[in-house]
């Protein structure tokens, strides 16, 4: 009988394990460039929209360089404190931050 409940329990553990997690496409990148911190979301179709704060006292200039020769470089005005978001319809994502300087 202890042979038999042994048994069946070993063949009922697999079904107490959850399965691993998927991986989402969905990631989410951050960071800090500057005065600006920004974020960009991966899995977008045709158009990645990228987030941005400025931390500094003053108005800087961020320049976001998207993926795409046709959305070429964007620059952006960005007062004391303020954020915002910027969007590309070509580009999925994009290449790279830099803060300007004051504006």
């Amino acid at each position: 009988m202890i042979r038999y409940l042994a048994t069946a329990a070993l063949a009922a553990a697999p079904l107490l394990v959850s399965p691993a997690p998927t991986l989402s496409p969905d990631t989410v990148h951050r960071g800090v460039t500057g005065c600006f911190a920004w974020s960009w979301k991966d899995g977008g179709t045709l158009t990645t929209t990228v987030y941005y704060r400025n931390r500094c006292g003053t108005a800087h200039t961020l320049r976001v360089r998207w993926s795409s020769a046709a959305s070429g470089n964007e620059d952006i005005r960005v007062k004391a404190g303020a954020k915002g978001s910027t969007w590309s319809f070509i580009s999925l994502k994009p290449l790279g931050f830099a803060d300007l300087g004051r504006a």
